[in-house]
């Protein structure tokens, strides 16, 4: 947990300006008075990522992870994992007794806070006390204001759950609140001192937090300024979620890359920026183009991009959609970057093929004017990977190590792990500017990335986004996860150095597959440890693995991903990968439904990719306390009913429905109990259902 340090004031302008690290240049004139309103305009400002940050500022974290972290060389309790239960001091205030959270010295402004939902924490009352005063500025309920539930609207506060697009909760709320996360990116500042507590035990919490250099003129926040900034905070809540932009009006190039080629763009030269990059490819060249594509740039002669498309564009090796603040992915391959890249004189954007086969590809790029000055800074984008990884020992990965200065605005993680258990419970460790000891380390890796044990299966916002994971299960993690966290206003400034790692903390003794991409903005001359790595882009995507005991079923539809459309009271649906003594199920899972009595249903929609009629083919599963089925499709009975008992749990084998015609690219799938077999156990009130098979009659 940071903890405030005492600053000494430096009486001399020039002391002053030695002491923030900055030039006379860059500091000339008063520093910006720093509000809320002009913190809500700078996190829609594209161009700010790519200057130095003015007022100058240290990002610092505050977080309940496990204080017995005191020692990098110490392997029994680097990698300690009670990442709960923290906290500074408690203190009585008017009569309360309050667990203190964070305690720091301003002027300063939070940016960002995160908190897992736990409905028995609904009661919990957190406080914001401002500049020395006893009664707090904001007094709310913890769950409620991360959640959107409060004062603070999406998307500025939202929940990270199965969502396409967070403006969605501004009118729909989650249902989901058991486990998922809680994020709070509204820019709350203050001018001499912020003081965090709750009225209960902490659980856990991740806060981030700008320090301003020493006299910097920083507005208090208010509830009043709070409402005077609604009209702010509509606009640029509108610029953070509306849909991006797919024209592209720059120069390009439309070619098919052998193995091995490269073929490239000439930007126009003098004093530009690239604002707009979008590559084209063949989804059918998808997975392995993702990662065997590699998109590359140099600016005015120094090459600062390497990466493969999939982690610079935050899909990861899959094709799916994905929509933050910088990038957008569509299934459709078109692919858009929204980096803001400036250069002085000269630029250059390429692609390149690392793969074994020929890939066709379209390139563009568009450009404008920027006036480069001393704050300004190039763009980089770098890719670490390493395959097949030992998860045991417990160990530090580095994502990068920076030495320059510059502004560290983000990443984009993928993991490939061939086993079930959950890979993420590994703490970000942050070292600014020649640190021995991280002034940042998290709770773990699903909470850096801004959601939490709940495990969102796809997720968009302007700051984190998750495509399509490829198994839908919170408690399955095999294939790839990808997750991305973009910093608009909790980018990490770095003076001289910045090392960013992550801990490979892993439930499985296993080897796994983890690559990122790093994103940063950096004055001339920076140097970094990330060097392309042409071989590991060219390995192989991996094909989801199959669970022990599972089956491959040829144009397996699986239940369990299927959405569901309509239950009856009390129905409980989830996914189930043991107990299955006879055959297997596709893919090692089935959806398991646990009904009340006769009558009560399941409905399930079936995706399909055109109207022509399909003849539909069911396996399920038989066991001793399953009960007599019957199936609709659209409302038409499908099939006779069908008795789901046996002595000993069995896959079902092929299930004829018969041919339904499919209507707005879908049909319901209606499962209902109506009976049990006389042996049945239990009421055979339940039953499984393992995939869907869709045949041409």
């Amino acid at each position: 947990m940071n903890r405030s340090m005492c600053r000494k004031f430096i009486p001399t302008t020039l002391a002053f300006l030695l002491f923030t690290g900055i030039s006379t240049a860059r500091s000339a004139g008063a520093p910006k008075r720093v509000t809320m309103d002009s913190l809500l305009q700078e996190m829609a400002d594209r161009d700010s990522l790519a200057k130095l940050p003015n007022p100058a500022y240290t990002l610092k974290q505050a977080s309940s992870h496990d204080v017995a972290k005191r020692d990098p060389g110490d392997q029994g309790t680097w990698h300690s994992n009670q990442d709960y239960g923290q906290f500074l001091r408690t203190e009585v205030n008017s009569g309360r007794r309050e667990w203190v959270i964070m305690d720091d010295s301003g002027p300063g402004a939070i940016t960002r806070f995160w908190l897992p939902l736990l409905p028995e924490h609904d009661k919990q009352v957190i406080r914001f006390y401002f500049d020395g005063a006893k009664e707090p500025a904001i007094a709310v309920k913890f769950n409620e204001l991360l959640s959107g539930r409060a004062f603070v609207p999406p998307p500025f506060a939202f929940v990270a759950w199965n969502d396409t697009d967070v403006s969605h909760q501004n009118t729909t709320p989650p249902k989901e609140m058991r486990g998922v996360a809680g994020d709070l990116y509204l820019p709350i500042p203050f001018s001499r001192h912020c003081k965090i507590t709750l009225d209960e035990v902490p659980f856990y919490y991740i806060i981030n937090y700008r320090s301003y250099t020493p006299g910097t003129p920083v507005q208090t926040f208010t509830m009043a300024d709070f409402a005077a900034s609604k009209p702010t905070m509509e606009r640029v809540g509108h610029l953070l979620t509306a849909p991006a932009e797919n024209t592209n009006k720059g120069i390009s190039f439309q070619a098919t890359l052998a193995p091995g080629e490269e073929k490239g763009l000439e930007l126009e030269s003098g004093q530009r920026a690239v604002r707009n990059l979008q590559v084209m490819i063949d989804p059918r060249d998808a997975p392995q183009a993702m990662r065997s594509t590699i998109i590359e740039a140099s600016f005015d002669g120094e090459q600062s991009v390497w990466s493969p498309l999939g982690e610079f564009f935050g899909t990861g090796p899959r094709l799916h959609n994905v929509h933050d603040w910088s990038r957008t992915a569509h299934e459709d391959g078109k692919l858009t970057a929204r980096w803001v890249m400036p250069y002085q004189h000269s630029g250059h954007v390429a692609v390149r093929n690392v793969g074994s086969k020929p890939i066709t590809i379209t390139l563009s790029a568009s450009t404008s004017s920027w006036r480069w000055d001393e704050r300004s800074c190039y763009f980089h984008a770098n890719w670490r990977c390493t395959l097949d990884m030992k998860t045991r020992p417990f160990s530090d990965w580095n994502y990068i190590d920076i030495q320059g200065e510059g502004v560290y605005v983000g990443d984009t993680l993928s993991v490939f792990t061939p086993v079930g258990e959950w890979y993420g419970e590994g703490d970000e460790r942050v070292y600014q500017d020649g640190e021995t000891f991280p002034s940042h380390i998290g709770t773990g890796t699903e909470d850096y990335y801004g959601y939490a044990w709940g495990m969102a299966s796809y997720f968009s916002s302007p700051f984190l986004s998750t495509p399509l994971r490829d198994v839908q299960d919170r408690g399955d993690w095999r294939g790839y996860t990808t997750t991305s966290r973009q910093r608009l206003l909790d980018t990490i400034p770095l003076r001289t150095r910045l090392k960013m790692d992550m801990e490979i903390w892993n439930w499985a003794d296993t080897k796994v597959d983890y690559a990122v991409a790093t994103f940063w903005y950096a004055r001339p001359g920076a140097k970094h440890n990330r060097l392309p790595q042409p071989q590991e882009a060219a390995a192989a995507v991996h094909a989801i693995p199959l669970l022990p005991g599972a089956i491959t079923i040829a144009g397996a539809i699986e239940c369990e991903t299927m959405r569901v459309v309509g239950t009856s009271p009390d129905t409980q649906v989830s996914a189930q990968s043991a107990g299955l003594k006879e055959g297997g199920w596709s893919g090692g899972k089935q959806l398991f439904v646990v009904a009340k009595k006769a009558g009560d249903f399941i409905e399930l929609e079936i995706p399909v990719p055109d109207s022509q009629p399909r003849k539909v083919i069911l396996y399920g599963t038989r066991s001793y306390d399953y009960g007599i089925l019957r199936f609709k499709i659209d409302g038409q009975p499908a099939g006779p009913d069908y008795d789901a008992y046996a002595a000993t749990p069995a896959a079902s084998g092929p299930i004829p429905l018969g041919v339904f015609t499919p209507k707005d690219g879908k049909l319901i799938f209606r499962t209902e109990i109506v009976g049990a077999n006389a042996m049945a156990r239990g009421g055979g009130t339940l039953f499984g259902l393992d995939c869907v098979v869709l045949e041409k009659p």
